[in-house]
């Protein structure tokens, strides 16, 4: 079997199985249940809700969640809140472990918000949330292991982490621009050279991006480095190679261009 026919092959299985377990999570009798779920590079799943609230966690690899407003790159140790019935497409950047408590709608946090949000981990939630994995589907409500289930929702932290994020665009020219360039971030090319690929004029390109992005062209060119960057800073990659990867010389300069977009230093961004 080629290398693509694999992939899909060992994709398809992952959702196949997926399906059967998300069903059977939904009908939990208890207010939490969890899994575990390991996927490959390049990993598609699908747009779908859920009928519970989810925290998504990456425990290791990095995700990219798709919603109607664009797109989120998670890096490992950070969870994504996503509430009842919110539509979304979950894929896999590099090899991902996927932890996800499904929660009952009327078991929800007070705090809990109405739209998704990125969120820290604590060591102490990563722990609980762990434990709730091992636990059986139907544990003691009663006993330690509801306790542990009420612990790790109290754990919680609601602050919100602010994701790197692409805006969803109406646009095709647009669309086709950030395709190519999420394939080639190092592509240094001038906004006269992408007007003249995309067969528009300097202005009417200018125009465009600020209208369906709310950012310049150098801006949300570097939010789509950033966004590539980040699967990159996980696998731990050495700086200068990453700089060199999405279009910088040196590690100095990648490091402002991540700052000013994150408010972080990439060498603090994934920890």
């Amino acid at each position: 079997m080629c290398a693509a026919n694999s992939a899909r092959h060992y994709a398809n299985q992952a959702m196949t199985v997926r399906l059967k377990d998300h069903e059977l999570l939904q009908a939990s009798p208890r207010p939490v249940s969890a899994m575990a779920k390991s996927y490959p590079a390049g990993y598609l799943g699908y747009a779908h809700s859920h009928a519970r609230a989810q925290l998504l966690y990456a425990a290791s690899g990095s995700m990219r969640l798709t919603f109607t407003r664009g797109c989120w790159v998670i890096p490992p140790q950070r969870a994504v809140w996503l509430p009842p019935g919110y539509v979304h497409q979950t894929s896999a950047i590099g090899e991902l472990e996927m932890r996800t408590l499904y929660i009952r709608e009327d078991s929800c946090p007070s705090a809990a918000p109405c739209e998704p949000r990125m969120l820290g981990v604590s060591l102490l939630l990563r722990e609980l949330v762990l434990r709730i994995v091992a636990m059986p589907m139907e544990y003691d409500e009663r006993g330690q292991e509801g306790r542990i289930v009420a612990a790790a929702l109290g754990e919680i932290d609601w602050t919100p982490l602010d994701p790197v994020r692409l805006p969803p665009l109406g646009d095709a020219r647009l669309r086709r621009m950030e395709q190519m360039l999420t394939r080639s971030p190092e592509d240094a090319s001038t906004l006269d050279t992408w007007a003249a690929r995309l067969r528009i004029s300097t202005r009417t390109l200018a125009r465009l991006i600020r209208q369906e992005t709310g950012l310049s062209f150098q801006v949300w060119r570097d939010h789509i480095r950033t966004f590539a960057a980040i699967p990159m800073l996980a696998e731990g990659r050495p700086l200068i190679e990453i700089a060199i990867a999405v279009g910088y010389e040196t590690a100095w300069s990648f490091t402002a261009m991540f700052k000013r977009v994150t408010g972080t230093l990439p060498s603090r961004y994934c920890t």
